[in-house]
């Protein structure tokens, strides 16, 4: 999860609250262990690859600190020198929780609140103890904190914390101690409870209906299985198991449109983090106003507010998107807003939104330095977006995405080329057709290409353009959309 993003905020931080040192860390759910994200320190060889994760149940200083903060959720200071994988941390240390917290969406649903991390500040400059302003201040940013971490945690959670508050269905996510995480309004209206958070399968399971079910799960298995509720309502319980040891339990009373369900929990997430992340910008702004503006907090100011408008205009395209979708459903067609932009500086919009996912991979970029064009600017970014997202979900880390941008004879072709898992040919043209489309080449790879293709396709033909795809099992994928560069103005008569 090394983020350059979380790189450039702890620079930040270090600069707000006048620190030498800090480390943040995410929080595991499946070994409850703390892992180092980033470790910026002028002074000290020390490094995220120097720092080994923090375990709560070791016998040490740190760890014993770092637990207190979690579960108390309160700032801990350490007044003496502390030891970070043999490194000594020089005191004063503050060490609080990132909590990332979101209200209710719909009525009679839980505030989701869960740790997510761990924020630690050392050394503060001029020999200095931290005081309450820089508490202030540090509880601020661990906000922000936890929207970043988050922000990366989601592309785990995209079918578990997304959608849980939004699809019609009943949904809970049970950790390995068979507990409930997270369980939306559906789910405690089947099991006829008013709450379901913090309660484990035993207390909720109706005749001991979901302990086979898990069992399945926990063994490996994808299971259905008949349920009935305590009102006597026949339901389907499905269970899978996620990456980190946890298992999605989902009640329907018909099969599940995975598709749907996986558009909502994409919008979801694409809606949520860049607020999470606007708030916490501004936020951070106001803290600097409060306080004493210092040489170069204009300089920060400027970067906190142009993250702003970024994940902003991000968040317009997503509602644009999602409404357009629903224009698809029923049968109508795309509305266009045509008028000429520069298509470099969209990919160039597009490769910073999706800066922190693309960092996984070797990314190849060619293109021109200027190409204007007609068309639907943001529809047009959606395109490349998708692509560019649909490689980085399919393609392991470390390898190589090209995105290359090619005009020729009035016409420019945008491509995106993986070395992922490929597509069966038999399927290659159902992509973009079918909403139902899905890959299941490998089961460790879930998910599949769906509605988000189908947009994609309809976007590239309003345009008067052509969707192309290649791929080989094994070898990778390569997605094209050739578009006219002048859009032919209808006819009136």
């Amino acid at each position: 999860m090394n983020s350059s993003t979380l790189d450039r905020f702890s620079e930040k931080v270090l600069q707000i609250v006048r620190a030498n040192g800090i480390g943040v860390f995410s929080l595991s759910a499946a070994d409850n262990r703390l892992y180092p994200q980033t470790i910026r320190n002028g002074s000290a060889d020390i490094s995220v690859q120097t720092v080994d994760p923090i375990d709560m149940e070791d016998e040490t200083e740190l760890a014993s600190f770092a637990w207190r903060a979690l579960n108390h959720e309160v700032h801990q200071v350490a007044e003496e020198p502390v030891v970070l994988s043999g490194h000594q941390l020089p005191p004063p240390i503050m060490i609080l929780p990132i909590i990332w917290s979101r209200e209710p969406i719909e009525e009679g649903e839980e505030t989701l609140r869960r740790a997510v991390g761990l924020m630690l500040l050392w050394n503060k400059r001029d020999h200095d103890r931290f005081n309450a302003d820089d508490h202030t201040l540090a509880d601020t940013l661990s906000a922000q904190a936890a929207a970043l971490l988050v922000e990366e945690q989601l592309a785990e959670f995209e079918d578990i914390q997304a959608a849980f508050a939004t699809v019609p269905i009943g949904l809970m996510l049970v950790n390995t101690a068979e507990r409930v995480v997270v369980a939306n309004q559906a789910s405690r209206s089947i099991l006829a409870q008013t709450t379901l958070t913090g309660k484990t399968i035993s207390e909720v399971d109706y005749q001991n209906q979901l302990a086979g079910v898990l069992d399945d799960a926990r063994n490996g298995r994808t299971v259905q299985s008949a349920f009935v509720s305590p009102s006597g309502i026949n339901f389907i319980a499905n269970a899978q198991l996620t990456n980190d040891g946890q298992i999605i339990l989902a009640f329907s009373s018909s099969p599940i449109n995975q598709d749907a369900e996986e558009l909502v929990g994409q919008v979801a997430h694409e809606l949520r983090t860049p607020l999470t992340v606007i708030q916490g910008n501004l936020q951070t702004v106001e803290a600097l106003f409060e306080g004493d503006l210092q040489e170069g907090d204009a300089e920060l100011i400027n970067e906190f507010v142009g993250t702003c408008l970024l994940q902003a205009s991000r968040m317009y395209r997503m509602i644009d998107e999602t409404l357009n979708l629903s224009r698809i459903h029923v049968g109508k067609e795309l509305e266009l807003e045509i008028r000429e932009f520069d298509l470099i500086d969209a990919v160039n919009q597009v490769l910073l939104e999706l800066e922190d996912r693309l960092n996984r991979h070797t990314l190849v970029v060619e293109m021109p330095d200027q190409l204007p064009m007609e068309g639907d600017r943001g529809k047009i970014i959606s395109i490349i977006d998708n692509y560019l997202k649909n490689s980085a979900k399919y393609a392991d880390p470390g390898t190589t995405i090209t995105l290359r941008v090619q005009p020729l004879n009035g016409d420019v072709t945008i491509s995106v080329q993986d070395q992922g898992i490929g597509i069966p040919p038999e399927a290659i043209e159902r992509i973009g057709r079918e909403a139902g489309f899905r890959t299941d080449v490998s089961k460790s790879q879930a998910g599949g290409i769906g509605l988000g293709m189908v947009y994609t396709r309809r976007v590239i033909d309003a345009h008067g353009g052509v969707m192309g795809i290649e791929s080989e099992l094994g070898v990778g994928s390569t997605f094209s959309a050739t578009l006219p560069l002048k859009q032919v103005a209808e006819s009136k008569d």
